[in-house]
């Protein structure tokens, strides 16, 4: 708005709000859930503050007409809205989206006259334009005459109609204004014989009314239209008798414009049509326009302004032909200056306090102005003047209009200002005199900096890195940092801090004038984000805020450690150009994004937009990029073309972060009404419902930017998501269970809402159903069991066979060779000669009977399923290595593992593991010629190993021509499937060690 036309003036500024599906907005509305209804060209849409969804009818035989919606009502029923379509209207129920088309008594040639909806009191009327007023009956969803409500003369033509503070109905018409009083059912004409109608006796002369407004103040805005002429707003107020014309302003440039209508909204009174938007003045009794077309960020650009609507937060919305507009009065405690009315075209380069309540503007081009403010920050010309400055400045030097740095030297009332090329104006506030220097000792470098470190000690930084000093009436040259010095500031230990653009931030004293630390870009915990710094200034008596071109840096001047923020770890913009600390320990800075706030005892950021009054504060030619501290607190920012002033704790108010509501709940890609989950208070979904989208929104409007939301899934996960971008959550491939969304917001100050809940369950299918995976269990466990029914009948069958073939044989068999072998010896006996010939058979009948009847017991003694443990099978083992080796005197040792108890082996098994053993004893007494045998069983989880050492004479391992004995060995061993190792050699005796998997 630049420097405002009136003190008292409002400070208006207006934010697009984008996502429509038509830029042509005729009405806006809100219901009492809170969301907004804006209808367009295009049809209705709901928005919840971050995304609209369009509503129509679909499928649905009750659903909302696709037509353009022209007015939105609200009604009785806080869930229902009165929706016109053109010469349709009807009853939108905002719950379920429900539809209920109105009736009306329809006049003849219905569609020739223009229509609106009014609301007087708490009735709906529909208002033929010049023709009658129906009210509306919403019992019967039906608008009719009723005489009783509302009545009026039969010529009045009516065009609009208002309820004033006394329940008057006031009609104007083409006879004029007159009102209705219910209480006695009658209709009055200002200015009859009655002393309470006399008061509005003024009123009497207006006709051909198009539309009126009764102010909170009882003040009456009225417009008339003669035929064949143009329009006159008139203002009345009661008790004033008198009646005035008051002006209107359209548009800068326009050649038609048309007042459609009036409102009021926080305090003020608005016009607006065609063409025009204003505001009332009372300071000039005029409406007039409140906004420049051409500024983008105070206005906007409309052809027409169709309706203004004030939400329950107090928030203006603007529906016009360009879309849809939130529009804000900022607050006294912030103030916006449009510096184009003070230096053109010229960028402003610097703020500076001046004096109690003024700031000094510097510009690269038209010098320097300065501005006055007062504790509501209403701003005016400020106590300084160019002219003063400049009364004698040389002629054909530009240089000194080009203004980079200020300075003010409060003990000799001097203010300096660093120049182009070394050019420097000294002025002297109380003697209102100049001096217009260019010091050789500037080497003609422009002058970007300048520090007054105490009384009439002042300092310069220069584009080309010269450290200059003035003191005791001289500039003296202390260094050169071959760097542009872009600030300086004087730490609270007494020591110089310099900002470089391309060397970091050096820290100098200032007494020995020489550099006594420098921070530059490392990358470790003492290095800077950055080597280009815009900016510096201390936090805390210990702490340097640094703004550099990759982030904030927060510097500890004690231990020269480093704390680093980018966008990566909570820093909301990249780049910082000008930061500035306040009374409160608060950082504020100027980034790509506006103004920020970092609060260092929490780490918490925050940035201030339009919302909060901050206009101009982003973009290319409003970046914020200096900054200074004014008395009493205030802070001011400034960049190219404009400069805000505020006060920074009036921007802390600390506001209860609001419960989220569940806007949307989409299944795959369509809509589930929110009406029947809302009653419910759950959802049940089935199994292969399972790809759910849920949108939430606080449904608020005002500071919903400064809101941080968090959600989980409670059953599918523990932790709290944050939602970053609009406000979704998605869930893709949930698995059959019982599940609560929850969700809840943060502010600033790091509060939390109460949190919304959404229980959501999941059914299975019916093969995920207890019941059905009961069945299945049960299906298979009876056929496992009858497999192992199966399996322990075929056991016990070989068992039985087992048995009964073991008896058979010991009984059959055995006692068959034990006969022949007992009458071969009788017979052996009888024939004592050695020469008989009989003697020879019988010697060898009785050998192979012995010997088959030894295998027979082996036999039998495999096939018996009793052994197949394997301790029956060492306990044998034990039995035959003491009937083999103790007639031979071979002494032997026999050691087996414990955990043999628990294993068994198959009767095939058995047998080859005892034969292998048994063939290895029987060669160690025919040819080892042994003393001493060791024998050892062992096990582990895996395998089972037999060791048999002896001390014999051995042989040779290799040689092919030992016999079938140890190649019957080996294949036992394969068939049992493990391995056997013979080691031997001449003289060293043999061992033989046997692996079997278990």
């Amino acid at each position: 708005m630049g420097l405002l036309k009136h003190a008292s003036a409002s400070e208006i500024s207006f934010s697009h709000i984008t996502g429509l599906s038509s830029h042509f907005v005729n009405c806006v509305a809100q219901s009492s859930n809170g969301y907004i209804w804006v209808g367009t060209k295009n049809g209705l849409q709901r928005y919840d503050g971050y995304r609209f969804r369009q509503i129509n009818a679909g499928n649905h035989p009750h659903g909302l007409p696709a037509l353009p919606v022209d007015q939105l009502m609200a009604t009785q029923d806080s869930n229902v809205l009165m929706v016109r379509m053109g010469y349709r209207m009807g009853l939108l129920n905002t719950r379920t989206f429900q539809f209920r088309e109105s009736t009306f008594e329809m006049p003849d040639n219905f569609e020739s006259y223009n229509t609106r909806i009014v609301t007087a009191g708490n009735q709906l009327f529909l208002v033929i334009h010049g023709r009658e007023i129906l009210t509306f009956n919403q019992a019967r969803n039906r608008f009719e005459h009723n005489r009783k409500i509302i009545n009026y003369p039969a010529d009045w033509k009516p065009t609009s109609l208002q309820a004033d503070h006394d329940n008057r109905l006031w009609i104007g018409g083409a006879k004029g204004l007159g009102y209705f009083t219910p209480k006695d059912m009658r209709f009055h004409v200002p200015g009859e014989d009655s002393t309470g109608r006399q008061k509005f006796a003024p009123l009497q002369t207006i006709k051909e009314v198009t539309h009126f407004l009764i102010d909170n103040k009882g003040r009456f805005f009225v417009t008339s239209w003669p035929p064949h002429t143009g329009y006159t707003v008139h203002l009345f107020t009661p008790g004033s008798n008198t009646l005035q014309k008051i002006p209107t302003a359209p548009n800068p440039g326009s050649d038609y414009h048309d007042l459609s209508n009036f409102t009021e909204m926080r305090g003020l009174v608005w016009a607006y049509g065609i063409d025009i938007f204003n505001t009332f003045e009372k300071e000039t009794n005029a409406f007039e326009v409140f906004y420049s077309p051409d500024n983008a960020d105070h206005g906007i650009k409309i052809t027409q302004v169709l309706q203004m609507f004030e939400d329950r937060e107090h928030n203006m919305w603007v529906a016009t032909d360009n879309g849809l507009y939130l529009m804000s009065i900022i607050p006294d405690y912030v103030r916006n200056v449009v510096t184009t009315s003070l230096f053109g075209k010229a960028p402003v380069t610097h703020i500076n306090a001046f004096g109690g309540s003024n700031i000094l503007l510097s510009s690269w081009g038209a010098g320097v102005e300065s501005l006055s403010y007062n504790a509501s920050l209403e701003i005016s010309k400020g106590d300084i003047s160019k002219e003063a400055i400049y009364s004698h400045a040389p002629k054909n030097d530009n240089a000194f209009n080009l203004v980079w740095a200020i300075g003010e030297d409060q003990s000799t009332g001097d203010v300096w200002l660093g120049c182009q090329a070394g050019h420097i104006i000294k002025h002297n506030v109380k003697k209102h005199h100049s001096e217009f220097l260019t010091p050789a000792v500037f080497n003609g470098q422009t002058i970007r900096s300048v520090l007054v470190a105490g009384p009439a000690d002042i300092w310069f930084g220069t584009h080309g890195g010269r450290l200059v000093q003035w003191k005791n009436g001289q500039f003296h040259l202390i260094d050169t940092v071959n760097a542009a010095i872009s600030r300086m500031v004087k730490g609270p230990s007494g020591k110089l801090y310099l900002a470089t653009v391309g060397k970091g931030v050096y820290e100098w004293d200032i007494e020995s004038k020489k550099s006594t630390n420098h921070f530059i870009y490392r990358r470790d915990d003492k290095g800077l984000t950055s080597n280009r710094i815009a900016d510096i200034t201390f936090l805390t008596s210990d702490l340097l805020a640094v703004a550099g071109a990759s982030g904030l840096d927060i510097v500890n001047t004690i231990t020269g450690k480093v704390q680093q923020f980018h966008t990566g770890n909570g820093l909301p913009h990249g780049v910082v150009t000008t930061l500035m600390a306040d009374d409160n320990g608060m950082l504020w800075m100027g980034t790509t994004g506006g103004i920020c706030r970092y609060e260092h005892t929490t780490g918490e950021f925050k940035t201030f937009g339009k919302i909060s009054g901050f206009v101009h504060t982003s973009g290319m030619n409003n970046l914020m990029t200096f900054s200074t501290k004014l008395p009493g607190g205030k802070l001011a920012f400034g960049g190219e073309n404009g400069v805000v002033i505020f006060y920074p704790h009036h921007l802390d108010q600390q506001v209860m972060p609001p419960k989220p509501t569940i806007t949307d709940f989409r299944l795959f890609n369509n809509y589930l009404p929110m009406d029947s989950i809302e009653q419910l208070g759950k959802i049940n979904l089935k199994y292969h419902q399972n790809f759910i989208s849920i949108s939430f929104a606080p449904l608020t409007y005002s500071n919903a930017n400064d809101l941080k939301f968090f959600y989980q899934l409670e059953g599918a996960g523990e932790k709290w998501i944050r939602s970053e971008n609009g406000l979704t959550a998605i869930f893709a491939s949930l698995p059959p269970g019982k599940y609560t969304f929850l969700v809840r917001s943060q502010n600033v100050q790091g509060q939390y809402s109460p949190i919304t809940r959404l229980p959501i369950h999941i059914s299975p299918a019916f093969y995920q159903s207890w019941w059905f995976l009961s069945l299945l269990a049960m299906a298979f466990a009876t056929t496992i069991y009858l497999i192992y029914r199966a399996r322990l009948n075929r056991l016990l069958e070989v068992y039985q066979l087992r048995e009964k073939v073991a008896r058979d044989l010991h009984d059959d068999v055995g006692s068959t060779l034990t006969s022949i072998n007992v009458l071969s010896e009788l017979a052996r006996i009888q024939v004592s000669a050695q020469n008989h010939p009989a003697r020879q058979y019988l010697d060898r009948i009785s050998q192979n009977s012995t010997e088959m009847m030894e295998s027979m017991d082996d036999i039998v003694w495999s096939i018996k399923p009793d052994n197949d443990q394997l301790v029956k099978i060492t306990a044998r083992m034990r039995e035959y290595t003491a009937n083999v080796l103790e007639p031979q005197q071979i002494h032997y040792s026999f050691e087996t593992d414990d955990q043999l108890v628990n294993i068994k082996l198959t009767m095939e098994r058995r047998r080859n593991f005892f034969l292998i053993f048994k063939e290895s004893l029987n060669n160690i007494t025919k040819y080892a010629q042994a003393t001493q045998v060791n024998i050892a069983i062992t096990c582990n989880r895996s395998e089972m190993i037999l060791n048999i050492a002896d001390n014999g004479i051995g042989f040779n391992a290799n040689d092919p021509v030992n016999g079938n004995g140890l190649m019957n060995m080996r294949k036992r061993a394969e068939l049992l499937g493990g391995t056997i190792t013979i080691q031997s050699q001449p003289g060293q005796g043999t061992g033989i060690r046997l692996s079997v998997p278990l």
